[in-house]
């Protein structure tokens, strides 16, 4: 399940596309791609972004992650989504920048790119 925030994005995008943890970060991503550094430097426009936040929402593991069964990490409406997906491209752009210094290490998107 996922909620679409507030974006004009939304318009031009179909969202059945957006569901691959690949668009995003994953172990999946390395596989595809030469590490997900890649994957995450990928995230430059606003469609793309909406569709990586759509593709979080939809892979959130509730299994290794309980609370998602009990409504925590769920978003309630399109308020908050939009709010989140703010949160989510403050994220991203941190891993981006983290990632272009080339510390020997690489940031990843994670469960908690959501949260304030």
């Amino acid at each position: 399940m996922y909620i679409v925030p507030d974006s004009d994005a939304a318009e031009g995008l179909n969202l059945n596309d957006c569901f691959s943890e690949s668009i995003y970060d994953t172990e999946d991503a390395l596989a595809e791609l030469d590490n997900t550094k890649d994957a995450v430097a990928e995230l430059d426009t606003e469609e793309e972004m909406l569709c990586a936040f759509i593709a979080f929402q939809v892979n959130k593991d509730i299994e290794e992650n309980p609370d998602l069964q009990l409504g925590v990490g769920r978003y309630q409406d399109v308020a908050e989504a939009t709010e989140r997906f703010g949160y989510f491209k403050t994220c991203v752009g941190e891993v981006q920048k983290v990632n272009e210094e080339e510390n020997g290490w690489e940031a990843e998107i994670n469960f908690f790119c959501d949260l304030s």
